[in-house]
């Protein structure tokens, strides 16, 4: 690739690294619920993962408060990650609305709109053939 584009080797190991750093940041931040990436697709979280782990880890911090573990460290870890989650939740939802509504809207229009059924039936002819 540096000889493709002309630019030395160690800038562009630098930058192939740097966008792979940010794959796998947006791949695993839990700031959206979609992740393109050209060439390999969209990868997207699945609702009932995402169900599955937010009451996992509420329960866990449900355990930890129970016990009265002094593990602050991985309780605000879980807390973050429960926050994250619950935000991802809601911005699911709020597609899935969106989603719903355009669809919606679609089949208002597409039911309003007048269907000619029969295709056959000719018109007057204004000002073509005169015969």
């Amino acid at each position: 690739m540096a000889q493709q584009t002309g630019v030395d080797e160690e800038t562009t190991t630098a930058i192939i690294n740097y966008y792979w750093q940010e794959v796998r940041k947006s791949l695993s931040g839990l700031k959206h619920s979609r992740v393109h990436i050209s060439n390999l697709g969209d990868f997207v979280v699945k609702h009932w993962k995402l169900d599955e782990k937010i009451s996992k880890l509420e329960r866990f911090e449900e355990n930890n408060r129970q016990k009265g573990l002094q593990q602050m460290t991985a309780r605000f870890k879980t807390v973050e990650t429960l926050f994250d989650l619950k935000s991802l939740k809601a911005i699911m939802a709020e597609e899935k609305q969106r989603a719903e509504f355009i669809k919606h809207h679609k089949k208002t229009l597409n039911d309003t709109k007048q269907h000619y059924t029969d295709l056959e039936a000719q018109g007057p002819d204004h000002g073509g053939d005169q015969e």
